[in-house]
């Protein structure tokens, strides 16, 4: 009973001071490595795409979470792994510690800010019998939507460095700017000028539409719908809630209305699951309520 006694203490204490400070991670020298923080396509320097890699900020901002999954499989398997990256305020530095799915784990126990640069080392290892390494790691912040990580190993105490790998993190496009909005605006202007059978263009051929009381399955069926609204006329205007891709799947949130001839609202929320259809986002699935 003490001890439960002696633990509410503490939640009440920190429940009246703990809150009314700030965050232990958020004094600036955190925030260092956000440039890093988004969703990324990483190329090799021939130009291949080596993965994919989606960096969070995590754990009340102390942590920046690295997500990798590689592109091509190797010997069987999708190499993939992920990275914790934190400023240890007790040392003042930045270290890094990566695990992947082989088995391998590699800590980066040095690591700088500087010149608009993250610089990672580890400590030495031994490489072979009689020899011992150290790996650094750079990020460099070329701008807001490129990244060059470089690794490199070092057999001689850091005089010279090899390069092991140099990759450019390319920031991947907002699916909201590039791929809903646009697609929303062009339905509405379809809907606007009276060509409603058009607007079962915007779906696949296999696309279906799910009300509160009824379901339309195919293309053909998408038109005869969509035929229907010519006796409703008016305007029609649809908002973006939210927007997210997750691999060839783009799913979207928003609101819809449609002020008919008469002037009378009629207000629904839909959702969209998308693909790509000859190499353009369609509507696979409009579900409305």
């Amino acid at each position: 009973m003490k001890i439960i006694v002696n633990l509410g203490i503490i939640i009440l204490l920190f429940s009246a001071t703990g809150y009314s400070q700030k965050l232990p991670c958020s004094q600036p020298v955190y925030r260092q490595f956000d440039f890093w923080i988004g969703e990324w396509e990483a190329f090799g320097i021939k130009g291949n795409k080596a993965g994919d890699s989606k960096i969070s900020l995590i754990i009340d901002s102390c942590v920046i979470l690295e997500e990798w999954t590689s592109a091509a499989l190797q010997q069987g398997l999708r190499y993939a792994g992920k990275s914790f990256n934190t400023y240890n305020s007790a040392v003042k530095q930045w270290q890094q510690t990566w695990t992947d799915n082989t088995g391998n784990t590699i800590f980066y126990t040095e690591g700088i800010f500087e010149d608009n640069k993250i610089i990672y080392k580890t400590a030495p290892f031994k490489i072979s019998k009689d020899t011992l390494a150290v790996r650094k790691l750079t990020f460099f912040n070329i701008d807001k939507n490129n990244v060059r990580q470089l690794g490199e190993i070092s057999k001689d105490n850091g005089v010279t460095w090899v390069m092991e790998y140099d990759l450019e993190y390319r920031r991947k496009a907002d699916p909201t700017t590039t791929v809903i909005i646009p697609l929303l605006n062009k339905m509405q202007q379809v809907y606007n000028s009276g060509q409603y059978a058009k607007i079962a263009d915007f779906y696949t051929s296999n696309g279906k539409i799910i009300g509160k009381s009824e379901q339309i399955n195919g293309k053909q069926a998408i038109v005869e719908y969509w035929k229907g609204f010519a006796s409703l006329g008016g305007t029609w205007k649809l908002t973006n809630l939210e927007a997210e891709q997750s691999g060839n799947l783009l799913w979207q949130k928003g609101n819809s209305v449609i002020t008919d001839k008469n002037n009378i609202q009629h207000k629904v929320n839909f959702t969209l699951i998308l693909v790509q259809e000859n190499n353009e986002w369609k509507i696979l699935q409009d579900a409305y309520w």
